[in-house]
C-alpha cells in the first residue's frame, strides 16, 4: 500500500474542513419557508420597524415565506422573560411551546446581551444554557442562525460609558461564535459587522441598547453580510442610438424613440429596491445598494419620469456617466411593503402575546376567560396581511421616460 506524504494529508484535511465550513456558511430561503426570529429586545423591536423581515422578503418575490418573530424584550437563553407569575424552568418550557407552535423550518437566534451583564463569571452558564436552548431547538429540526448582538453605543451623559459593558459583550459574542462553529451552524457577527459606525449625528440606538428605525434600517446590510447572502446589483445601460439595453437586476424592454427627442422603456425589477430610510432622526442616506441608470448618446440635459413623476435630472454627460436613482413607484412599492409588514406584526403579537393574558389563560381567567374565544380570530387577520405582502412582493412593469430639459439660461 502507498503511503501518503504527510504535507498532502494536512493539504486534503484544510481543504475538507474549508470546504465544510463554507457549506455550513450558505443561507438562503426556499418556497414555503417559515422564519421564526428568537430573542431578546434585539428581536422583538424589529418587528416594530420590519426592515429586516422586508428585505429578505422581497430578496425571493417568487417564494412563499412566513415569518414569525417570538422575541421577548428582557429575555435570556434560559427563558426568563416568558416565565410570567411562574419559574425560570416555566418560562423556558413556554419558549418551547411557542416555538412548536410556530412550526419553523429556519430560526435566526439573538441572544446574549442581557446576560452579558453577568461578566465573566457568568460565561460558563451563558454557555450552558445557550447549549441547552440549542438542543430543545433542534428539536424541530429547522435550521438554526446565530446572531450575536451589536456592541453598546455611546449616547453620551449620563448614559453609562460602555466600554467596560462592551468587553463582556465581546466574551459572549465570541462564545456564540464558537458554539456556532462546533455545531456548525450560520453565525452572524453583529458586534463586529457594526463596528463603530454610529456617530453623534447619526446614533443608532435611543439608548446605547436599543436600535431605532434608522439603526434596523443601518444594520440590515450588516444582517445580509453575515447571512452571506450576495448584493443585489441594479444597473441599466441603454445606447440611446443603437437602441440595445444591457441590465442587471431589471429587464428592459419596448424602447423606443419618438420624434419629439425622448426615450422611454419598460423597467421591471427582478427585486425590490431597499425601503428608503426613515425620516425621522435620520440623515439623509441612499440606498445601501446603488440603483444605476446610464444613457448614452443624449444632447443636452433630461429629466426621468417614472410612470410619469420625476425622479432625477442631470445632464447629457452624468446619464453617460450614470445616475444613481434613489426613488421613484418601487421604492414606494417597497416601503409599502414594510408597513404591511409592520401590520401583519402587530397582528400576530396580539395572536401569540394578548394583552391581559392573565386574566384570559392564567391564574385569573375566572374573570375573563370567556374572552380567551376571540384571541384566535386574529388568524384569519393575519393570513389576509400575508396575502397582500404576497402581492406587494412581487415588481412590476414601470415606464421610463427620459425628456429633454432646457439648457440653463434659455
Amino acid at each position: 500500500m502507498r503511503r501518503i506524504p504527510p504535507l498532502l494529508v494536512c493539504a486534503l484535511l484544510l481543504a475538507l474542513c474549508a470546504g465544510t465550513a463554507g457549506a455550513a456558511d450558505k443561507f438562503a430561503l426556499a418556497d414555503g419557508d417559515r422564519v421564526v426570529l428568537l430573542g431578546n429586545a434585539l428581536i422583538e423591536r424589529e418587528q416594530r420597524y420590519g426592515y429586516w423581515e422586508t428585505d429578505l422578503t422581497s430578496r425571493y418575490p417568487d417564494r412563499s415565506i412566513v415569518f414569525r418573530n417570538l422575541g421577548w424584550s428582557g429575555d435570556t437563553v434560559f427563558g426568563e422573560a416568558r416565565a410570567g407569575f411562574g419559574s425560570v424552568a416555566e418560562g423556558f418550557q413556554h419558549l418551547k411551546q411557542e416555538l412548536v407552535a410556530a412550526r419553523p423550518t429556519i430560526i435566526l437566534v439573538g441572544y446574549g446581551l442581557n446576560e452579558s451583564f453577568a461578566g465573566e463569571t457568568g460565561l460558563a452558564h451563558f454557555r450552558d444554557g445557550l447549549g441547552t436552548l440549542l438542543d430543545a431547538l433542534a428539536e424541530t429540526k429547522a435550521r438554526i442562525v446565530l446572531l450575536a448582538p451589536p456592541r453598546l453605543e455611546d449616547r453620551g451623559r449620563p448614559l453609562p460609558e460602555p466600554t467596560a459593558a462592551n468587553r463582556n459583550l465581546r466574551l459572549y459574542a465570541d462564545a456564540i461564535r464558537d458554539t456556532a462553529g462546533k455545531r456548525r451552524l450560520p453565525f452572524v457577527d453583529l458586534y463586529d459587522l457594526l463596528g463603530d459606525v454610529s456617530s453623534p449625528a447619526a446614533p443608532l440606538t435611543d439608548d446605547g441598547i436599543h436600535l431605532t428605525a434608522w439603526g434596523y434600517w443601518r444594520t440590515t446590510a450588516a444582517v445580509e453580510g453575515g447571512l452571506g447572502l450576495p448584493e443585489l446589483p441594479w444597473k441599466i445601460d441603454i445606447g440611446a442610438l443603437s437602441k440595445q439595453p444591457a441590465f442587471q437586476g431589471a429587464k428592459v424592454d419596448a424602447v423606443r424613440s419618438p420624434e419629439d427627442a425622448t426615450l422611454q422603456f419598460r423597467v421591471t425589477d427582478t427585486a425590490l429596491p431597499p425601503p428608503p430610510a426613515p425620516q425621522d432622526g435620520a440623515p439623509r442616506a441612499a440606498p445601501p445598494s446603488p440603483r444605476v441608470l446610464r444613457v448614452c448618446g443624449l444632447s443636452g440635459p433630461h429629466m426621468l419620469l417614472v410612470d410619469g413623476k420625476a425622479v432625477a435630472t442631470a445632464s447629457a454627460d452624468a446619464w453617460a456617466a450614470g445616475v444613481k436613482i434613489t426613488r421613484g413607484p418601487e421604492f414606494d412599492q417597497a416601503e409599502k411593503l414594510r408597513q404591511d409588514v409592520v401590520a401583519k406584526n402587530r397582528l400576530y403579537f396580539h395572536r401569540w402575546r394578548p394583552e391581559n393574558e392573565t386574566y384570559l389563560f392564567g391564574f385569573r381567567k375566572q374573570e375573563q376567560g370567556k374572552n380567551a374565544r376571540e384571541v384566535p380570530e386574529f388568524e384569519p387577520l393575519v393570513a389576509k396581511a400575508e396575502a397582500e405582502i404576497a402581492r406587494l412582493r412581487v415588481p412590476v412593469a414601470h415606464e421610463y421616460k427620459l425628456v429633454p430639459q432646457p439648457e440653463k439660461g434659455q
